[in-house]
Formats: structure tokens, sequence, C-alpha cells
């Protein structure tokens, strides 16, 4: 992913990877309220299809979908999702013995130079797991947002 790009247009591609297009989105006719989340989104599209007499999209499909909804609607208006993710901004989550997980900003855009930071800060705590997220939609809680690789000591990164 590169600096310039937007957390919808990030989901959008993984849309696509999933099997999707943006006729899961924009034809839809799903429209997002400021107290919708992805799940609730997600479950909101799959009404719509059944409603309009259409067989669901898969479970992934619809994910994606939403996930593209929810950021669009916390792009636009970023002043009441303060917790939006920007272009290029992810996290790193360093899982710890005993299952406790932290989570902290990487100050990297680029995803190459993000994992090179990450791995510095998974062996400066001394821990063997880590993993690097995009947030969705203000997700600023371990494990939340859209998984872009994993680090292993034993392994290395992988997707």
């Amino acid at each position: 992913m590169n600096s310039i790009q937007s957390s919808s247009e990030h989901f959008g591609q993984h849309l696509k990877s999933v099997g999707g297009s943006e006729a899961d989105v924009s034809g839809s006719n799903y429209d997002v309220t400021p107290e919708d989340t992805v799940e609730s989104a997600a479950s909101g599209l799959r009404i719509k299809q059944q409603l309009q007499g259409n067989a669901p999209s898969k479970q992934s499909t619809l994910h994606a979908a939403a996930q593209v909804l929810i950021s669009r609607r916390d792009e636009q208006d970023p002043g009441n999702y303060p917790g939006t993710s920007q272009p290029g901004e992810y996290q790193l989550d360093i899982h710890r013995e005993a299952g406790r997980i932290t989570r902290e900003p990487v100050p990297e855009t680029d995803l190459e130079a993000a994992q090179i930071w990450a791995q510095g800060r998974i062996e400066a705590e001394d821990a063997n797991f880590g993993a690097i997220y995009f947030p969705a939609g203000g997700g600023t809680d371990p494990g939340t947002g859209a998984l872009e690789c994993s680090y292993d000591r034993a392994v290395g990164w992988y997707r």
C-alpha cells in the first residue's frame, strides 16, 4: 500500500481480492448510518440482498463491502470518527507470553518499512509473534482491522 492510498481504497482492493467488486458496494443500495459497524453493515447488506430477491453473497464479500462502506462514511466525516484510519496508517499488535497483547501505531507509511520497524519493536519486547493491521473504521483494539501480515521469529514475515 502506498502512502497516499485511503482506507476505503485499501478495503476496495481487499474486496476485489475476495472476489467482489465495486458493484457490491455501489449497487447495494445500503445506507450506512452513523451507528453502523462493519458487522452491522455486513448484516444489512445481506438483508438488502435477500429483500431484493438475490442470493446472498459470500460472507467474505459482504464483510469486505461493509469495510468499504464504513471507511467511506468515516472519511467523509472525520470529525465524528476521530479514530478513522488515515492513508498509510498501520497498527502493530505485539503478542507477549501469557496471552498479553498490546497495540501501538506504526510510524511508517510503507508496508515494507512498517515491517522493518515492527520487527525491531517485536524483538525489543522479546516477543515471538506480532501482526500488522490496517485499522477499519477506527479500530484501535488489538486484533481489529484488516490483517496485513504476521511475524513469527521462527518463520519471519508472512501473509
